[in-house]
């Protein structure tokens, strides 16, 4: 065991990062009954010990285990772990491509909120934004890669679509699969 590992707090809180990546100070001393003073002194001497790497995201610190995620991942997960930037992530990975007003839908925010997140979100690098018309359409850089971290971190994320998410998944990959090998490829000419 590493020698950072020898306190049952230390223990406890690295066992926690494993299997909720990229929560924040409070989130983890709510449910691990840590005071904040203590959390935070754990934190810093795990940091220290590379066990632990933390990311400033929008307000908040985000914890992770050291040698898990690379840092693409982690701003991934940072976002996993915001309503409606999760929301977003979610329905992108479903479908494909939606459009302004259909993330509108599924969202419940109002237009200025949505707007503010899909920029943050498209600023970050993971959305990719077009025009289709007069329409924005907004897809996922790599939906692969996002469905991974969705599917590795679902236990974590507090959302009814994540489990809908991870149900329907398999069966979204099936159908892809099959719709590719049934476009008929054309042969050379002789």
């Amino acid at each position: 065991m590493h020698s950072g590992l020898e306190l049952q707090s230390r223990r406890r809180i690295y066992e926690f990062l494993s299997a909720n990546p990229g929560v924040h100070l409070r989130r983890i001393g709510q449910t691990l009954g840590m005071s904040t003073g203590m959390l935070s002194y754990h934190l810093g001497v795990m940091e220290r010990q590379g066990l632990l790497k933390s990311e400033a995201a929008r307000h908040r610190r985000r914890y992770y285990l050291a040698q898990a995620y690379r840092p693409e991942q982690r701003l991934v997960l940072a976002l996993l772990r915001e309503r409606v930037p999760r929301t977003i992530l979610i329905e992108l990975a479903t479908h494909g491509e939606r459009t302004f007003a259909d993330l509108l839908r599924v969202t419940h925010v109002t237009k200025s909120t949505l707007s503010y997140h899909l920029a943050k979100v498209v600023a970050s690098g993971v959305l990719v934004r077009s025009r289709r018309d007069r329409e924005s359409v907004f897809s996922l850089r790599d939906g692969l890669a996002v469905a991974s971290l969705i599917l590795a971190c679902a236990t974590s994320l507090p959302d009814e679509a994540v489990g809908r998410f991870v149900t329907i998944w398999p069966r979204l990959q099936a159908l892809r699969e099959r719709q590719a090998a049934a476009i008929p490829v054309p042969l050379p000419s002789v």
